[in-house]
């Protein structure tokens, strides 16, 4: 693992003809979610984050693809920002990694944590002012064009369901259940739409909201910086649509923004037009299985995704135990 970027310049010819990555993303997303699964129910999230975060990193050094770590976790010191893996050489990829999305989840035994990588062109992620949360609206592809933050929260949900052929109340708003989203999820409410409350997972929360069938029509909610991009990159990989605001925490954060605050961020703005994607479930949940342990094996359940391909994936794995 090296800790000195060599990246090319983005408009140099390695970037724009970087081969498909999307085959090995799988493998590694597998990897974590298979070493993080054995940590189910054990009320110990930091033995389940740190599971997945070496089985990651070991995945990412045995793939061979040189690549740089630009968006994860703030509180990961493995796989933080500027590090190289894959090898020495000239930057092929940059990453965003999100080794398990829900730790907390996986050791309490709950619904809806996975294992989460993104490949982008070297220097193609967005460079944003330092403000730790954004807000964001996340719909499906139906909904292209329809969404305005700008717009009170009812105004949105009527065009989702303009858009989805449906009357308000027959929508399904996923809200991560935190303090601040309490008077957001009064207004879901007033808006005449259901509320599922997630106990963790903004990523999950996107993609679950982009996706066709899982029965969530749209996410709302303040995440941070990272999980906002990163979810950016899986609606996108999706065809699902997306909004996003900078949220300063303080006046500081408030000079940070300097002439962004209150600049609407559309998807695109969010996103490189390249976006290749895998996730992986651990636990159970409405878009992916759970890792399943067996005595010959193992098998986990997958979202492979490109937009260099427009391709979404559905990958179930057996992993055969050899020996």
């Amino acid at each position: 693992m090296q800790t000195t970027p060599a990246i090319p310049p983005r408009d140099s010819p390695q970037g724009a003809s970087a081969p498909s990555i999307a085959p090995g993303l799988l493998d590694i997303t597998e990897a974590a979610a298979l070493a993080c699964g054995r940590h189910l129910g054990r009320n110990d999230p930091e033995r389940a984050r740190v599971a997945a975060t070496a089985a990651m990193l070991d995945a990412l050094e045995e793939l061979g693809v040189p690549s740089r770590v630009v968006l994860g976790p703030h509180d990961d010191e493995v796989l933080s920002h500027g590090t190289l893996v894959g090898g020495s050489g000239v930057v092929r990829f940059d990453l965003a990694v999100y080794p398990v999305e829900g730790a907390a989840l996986v050791g309490g035994g709950l619904f809806g944590a996975m294992s989460v990588l993104v490949a982008v062109e070297p220097g193609a992620f967005p460079d944003l002012p330092a403000v730790w949360y954004m807000e964001k609206i996340v719909a499906g592809a139906e909904v292209r064009g329809g969404l305005n933050l700008d717009d009170p929260l009812q105004d949105n949900l009527r065009r989702v369901a303009f858009a989805r052929n449906v009357r308000a109340s027959d929508l399904t708003v996923a809200v991560v259940d935190l303090p601040r989203h309490q008077d957001l999820m009064r207004e879901v409410s007033s808006a005449g739409a259901r509320v599922v409350r997630l106990q963790g997972g903004e990523i999950a929360g996107a993609l679950l909201a982009a996706a066709d069938g899982t029965g969530v029509d749209a996410l709302v909610g303040v995440s941070g910086m990272q999980e906002t991009l990163i979810s950016a990159c899986a609606a996108r990989a999706l065809g699902g649509e997306m909004q996003a605001r900078l949220w300063p925490r303080n006046e500081e954060e408030r000079e940070l923004a300097g002439d962004q605050l209150g600049r609407i961020f559309e998807l695109s703005e969010l996103t490189p037009d390249l976006v290749e994607a895998a996730v992986t479930g651990i636990t159970d949940g409405p878009l992916l299985g759970a890792v399943w342990y067996g005595s010959h094996g193992s098998t986990t359940e997958s979202l492979s995704m490109s937009t260099r391909s427009n391709t979404v994936r559905r990958i179930g794995s057996t992993h055969r135990r050899i020996g």
